[in-house]
């Protein structure tokens, strides 16, 4: 009995029948067709902050203790490079920098994303808080993308309840303004539009709930580009990559939101005294059906 096979195509290492073009084909287009999200979300919890490794005192320690410390303070050791002086310095007590370590860290946590294929970063958000614009910096210059400006978002700030002596200020902002950061040579987004400067003092994890699915949604509106249109998924969608750095609550609450995964005001907050510095999340979102998927940091491309 004779058995006939289709041909044998020798062009190519795959040695495919004739019947399998149209998947030699596929293979390839698929191969060629780049990344499958329009929108890539990089999101991090700051450094190691200077108060939780010197303790309480670390202002005297520091700075001396004094309300207006001068310039040589601002050279110790275990204070970021160019940390940003200020008149009150006293207001470092309720707004902690990170400390050189964590600058160096984070500097290593962008070379990290950087050879995982991070290749560009089109826009980035921070906390108003400087321990998050400090570690955003580094972050950027180890991406080698320091022309990107980061837009001060007090949205993105932790839940003010969990951060009591913040609340003993009352009008007072302890937090840096665009110009203060400028001047101190940090590239600032002098035009962006806040989502709001009022932060509620008694707001519960629910309240932060919904305020950080306010910037998730403001995100997805200026950055998430257009899905190409039913039958054309071989076109490439215009994706864009976006930094965000905050606090612990930060990666957690838009994982969340993105997954739409259930919330437990009392799980979560267990949950965020577990998120250790520079802990990294990367969402991204499928050009074609716009839905969030969580991908590893080890598996970008």
């Amino acid at each position: 009995m004779f058995i006939l096979q289709p041909p044998v195509y020798l062009d190519d290492n795959n040695f495919y029948h004739k019947k399998k073009k149209f998947f030699r084909r596929f293979d390839k287009r698929a191969h060629n067709h780049g990344p499958t999200y329009d929108l890539r979300l990089i999101i991090l919890r700051h450094a190691e902050r200077v108060d939780l490794v010197l303790g309480e005192s670390w202002y005297d320690y520091v700075f001396g203790g004094v309300p207006s410390a001068p310039p040589q303070s601002y050279l110790h050791p275990l204070l970021p490079q160019a940390l940003p002086q200020r008149l009150n310095t006293l207001l470092y007590v309720f707004d902690p920098p990170i400390t050189r370590l964590g600058e160096s860290k984070s500097y290593s946590r962008g070379q990290e994303l950087s050879r995982l294929g991070v290749s560009s970063i089109d826009h980035c958000y921070s906390s108003p808080a400087c321990r998050s614009v400090l570690t955003a910096s580094a972050v950027l210059d180890g991406i080698s993308r320091n022309p990107v400006p980061i837009r001060l978002e007090p949205y993105l700030f932790e839940p003010l309840s969990w951060n009591q002596p913040l609340q003993m200020l009352d009008t007072v902002s302890p937090f840096m303004s665009t110009r203060e950061w400028m001047m101190a040579g940090y590239n600032i987004d002098r035009n962006y539009q806040r989502l709001n400067n009022y932060l509620n003092p008694m707001e519960t994890e629910v309240d932060f709930y919904m305020r950080s699915q306010y910037v998730f949604q403001s995100i997805e509106r200026r950055h998430g580009g257009v899905a190409p249109p039913i039958g054309r998924a071989s076109k490439r969608a215009r994706h864009s990559t976006v930094l965000i750095v905050g606090h612990a609550a930060t990666p957690l609450i838009f994982q969340h939101i993105a997954l739409q995964q259930p919330f437990n005001s009392e799980v979560f907050g267990q949950q965020c005294g577990t998120i250790p510095f520079l802990h990294t999340v990367v969402l991204e979102r499928n050009a074609i059906n716009r839905m969030w998927y969580m991908r590893p940091i080890m598996s970008f491309v």
